[in-house]
């Protein structure tokens, strides 16, 4: 369910607790708790948290919402942000309202050579979600070593890349997934996985 139908339902539970509600609550009386104030403050934190949820994402509104970063172990990593699409809402089902932008970098050692796999993808609701063509998807490495891809219509582009690690160490990696699409706003996302000091 997307933000704005979470908001539109815990606004209607809030108003129907309000109009349930007959007794006056001042400072001066001490009323007896209706079964429905019981539950008012859990639902007005609720509906405080998927205001500000929804001011980062807002659907429909054409913009990206901050994503997490996650570690996949002790040189590999993943990050994502939220996209919106942009204009009009559809009904269907099938139809992508928001669409996480991934990055992914795995990495491993082979003697004095540090391997670099960069991965972009595209999922449906989430970085969980189904893997889905985006236009304009593009992977890039900046550092220590710059390549990537072209962008292209895609659901997911990956790069690899050998790199010379004297001492067996790893070197500090900047990647970054981008896209650029008429359905949802030119977004990038960027990790960095530090190398061995």
């Amino acid at each position: 369910m997307d933000s704005a139908r979470k908001i539109d339902r815990l606004a209607f539970l809030v108003r129907l607790i309000l109009r349930e509600q007959k007794q006056v609550i001042d400072g001066r009386s001490a009323p007896t708790q209706t079964a429905a104030m019981k539950y008012l403050p859990h639902l007005l934190l609720a509906t405080a948290t998927a205001l500000s949820l929804a001011s980062c994402a807002a659907p429909g509104g054409g913009g990206s919402s901050a994503g997490s970063e996650a570690k996949l172990g002790p040189h590999s990593a993943q990050k994502f942000v939220m996209v919106s699409r942009l204009g009009s809402h559809n009904i269907d089902p099938n139809f992508i309202t928001s669409m996480a932008l991934v990055i992914r970098v795995e990495q491993q050692m082979n003697g004095n050579q540090q391997k670099i796999t960069a991965t972009a993808s595209a999922h449906k609701d989430g970085p969980q979600g189904v893997v889905s063509q985006i236009g304009g998807l593009r992977v890039h490495v900046l550092q220590p070593k710059d390549f990537g891809t072209q962008p292209k219509a895609s659901g997911q582009s990956t790069v690899t890349d050998t790199v010379p690690a004297p001492g067996g160490k790893y070197k500090t990696v900047v990647a970054e997934a981008s896209i650029h699409s008429a359905d949802f706003p030119d977004t990038t996302v960027s990790l960095t996985i530090p190398g061995d000091q």
